[in-house]
């Protein structure tokens, strides 16, 4: 689907059913509490649905966008180290590759980065490719 003005509204329905599952569990709850309703059970197990749901999208937002975060280091990166022209072919990956690429050594980057867009390389066999591992202390 291309975005334009029209189509680019996000609606993440996770986070309705979430808040859902939520409203659900506050209002059974209360109702157990204040007026001796047999909704306790219920609403804890839709609280606890709805926790697991939230930590789980939470999770899933961290990684995304730590990727596109790597996704500019690496071009930043491409553009200091590489000879110009070169570092335009990082466009010619897909995010989990350059996620990958970005482990390689600053002396064999120009060279793998060449060899996955020639080969197509999926981001494990560039892993496997790099000689010299550029440590990650920072990922999440």
């Amino acid at each position: 689907m291309t975005q334009s003005y029209a189509s680019h509204w996000h609606h993440p329905v996770p986070t309705y059913i979430a808040a859902a599952l939520t409203l659900f569990a506050l209002v059974s709850l209360a109702g157990a509490w204040m007026f001796g309703w047999h909704t306790l059970y219920p609403g804890v197990l839709s609280l606890c649905f709805a926790v697991v749901m939230l930590v789980s999208m939470s999770r899933s937002y961290i990684v995304r966008l730590q990727d596109r975060i790597i996704m500019l280091e690496m071009k930043v990166r491409c553009a200091e180290l590489l000879p110009a022209g070169q570092d335009a072919r990082l466009n010619e990956l897909g995010p989990k590759q350059i996620v990958a690429l970005r482990f390689a050594g600053d002396d064999e980057l120009g060279e793998l980065l060449d060899r996955a867009v020639r080969e197509k390389l999926p981001p494990a066999e560039i892993k496997r490719a790099i000689k010299n591992w550029r440590p990650d202390y920072h990922r999440t």
